[in-house]
């Protein structure tokens, strides 16, 4: 099933993570062609001749190209893959920071940090699907970009281009799950909700069905320590008090006043942690890139985020049909969302892209707290497209992390005027 692929942001420090995806189904993707792109032409250069050493490394049938203008990496694509930060790592920055100055969370995704990451992002993706009209009009967008909630919302009322929405975060918290629960591989989990909003009430191992009720009494529930990407003790105190199992986000609803004492506490954002690794990151990477079998770091993005987009692709460019946990159109998966909201639940997915799988209503414990957040990222998919501000306020304010009309109105004004070079729409 040979393809081209587009890979927009091919020079972020996650494209090794891609390609070992690439290289895990390189007989069925034997033909293929990935087409970099990427506004930082420096990193996509680095990233490009480290490509064509692992896929020669491999033996594989792979042509790498790289491209500096969108509309030629775009040209008859089967697949267009984007995983970008529009604005950067500095943006990154601000949406962290600007929220905490208020009290709120100051997360890239959460609250007003993926707010205003909504608003850069959104724009670049419909360019993308507008120039994809014109030049791969059936290509499927496998978005990587965040807020993918937000982002596919977009694409797919105001572009109707094909899209699904992907995050690794489920493949995560699955094997959290399992080790806080001391069970062995084979656990399968009905996450149902929105993107980091997710919630189960139902598992199986190995097909037979577990007693969440019981497992989550009897288990020890002693959870490693907290890492940047997940906090178990948290997740198991949650899961415990609301008898479902929980995503790594929830903290940020549930500990929130807590987690905001930890990040003033802190010197530095998780955005300028990450600058900080970076020089040395790439550095590493352009030295790999020289050797006949190199082994990049896998510190940006290891073998899930890649290998999970990957199996996606072929998964609709074969018609495999494969359960996946993604982000489409709800189509009454979940009864308790209205049938245009995209929500994140498992899907088989096939040549027609994702079918979501029928999980009905959300738990009752989250259900008003996940309307919430689908009416914030609506609204905020509508802000992102017409530079409204009145848009953007509302959103704000439906945003159950915001209480205070003020504080909703400082974060919206200080983030419109610190980004202002990545928001012409406002």
């Amino acid at each position: 099933m040979a393809a081209r692929i587009a890979i927009i942001g091919a020079g972020s420090g996650y494209l090794p993570g891609v390609i070992r995806g690439v290289l895990h189904r390189a007989d069925d993707l034997a033909g293929s062609e990935l087409a970099c792109y990427d506004i930082h032409e420096d990193h996509l250069a680095i990233m490009t001749r480290l490509a064509r050493a692992m896929v020669k490394a491999h033996g594989a049938d792979i042509t790498v190209t790289d491209h500096h203008h969108l509309e030629p990496a775009l040209a008859d694509a089967d697949f267009v893959f984007t995983t970008f930060r529009s604005g950067g790592l500095p943006a990154r920055r601000l949406d962290e920071s600007i929220p905490l100055a208020y009290g709120v969370i100051g997360q890239e995704t959460i609250g007003p940090g993926g707010f205003f990451m909504a608003l850069r992002s959104v724009p670049v993706l419909l360019d993308i699907a507008g120039t994809m009209a014109r030049v791969a009009p059936d290509a499927w967008i496998v978005n990587y970009t965040n807020p993918t909630n937000v982002v596919t919302d977009a694409v797919t009322r105001y572009a109707g281009a094909n899209i699904i929405g992907l995050c690794d975060q489920w493949v995560g918290d699955t094997e959290t799950w399992a080790e806080l629960l001391g069970l062995p591989p084979g656990l399968e989990i009905d996450w149902m909700g929105l993107n980091h909003c997710t919630w189960a009430e139902r598992a199986r191992l190995h097909g037979t069905p577990i007693d969440l009720t019981n497992a989550l009494a009897a288990a020890p529930l002693t959870p490693a320590a907290a890492t940047p990407h997940r906090d178990p003790a948290r997740m198991a105190e949650l899961g415990r008090a609301l008898g479902l199992l929980v995503n790594s986000y929830s903290k940020y609803y549930f500990f929130h006043d807590e987690v905001v004492r930890e990040q003033r506490a802190k010197a530095t954002t998780r955005a300028e942690d990450i600058m900080a690794m970076l020089p040395a990151y790439y550095e590493q990477i352009a030295t790999e890139a020289e050797k006949p079998d190199p082994r990049p770091s896998t510190e940006r993005g290891g073998g899930e985020h890649g290998e999970f987009a990957v199996d996606v692709i072929c998964a609709i460019a074969g018609d495999e049909r494969r359960r996946f946990v993604v982000n489409t159109v709800n189509r009454g998966a979940i009864a308790s969302l209205e049938p245009a909201a995209i929500v994140e639940v498992p899907c088989v997915v096939g040549r027609d892209g994702p079918t979501p799988l029928t999980m009905g209503a959300l738990p009752r414990p989250v259900r008003g707290l996940t309307q919430a957040v689908h009416e914030y990222e609506w609204l905020t998919a509508d802000a992102a497209v017409r530079g409204d501000p009145v848009i953007a306020l509302q959103a704000l304010l439906a945003h159950p992390l915001i209480n205070d009309k003020k504080v909703a109105e400082g974060i919206l004004l200080d983030g419109l005027v610190a980004h202002r070079d990545h928001l012409p729409q406002f």
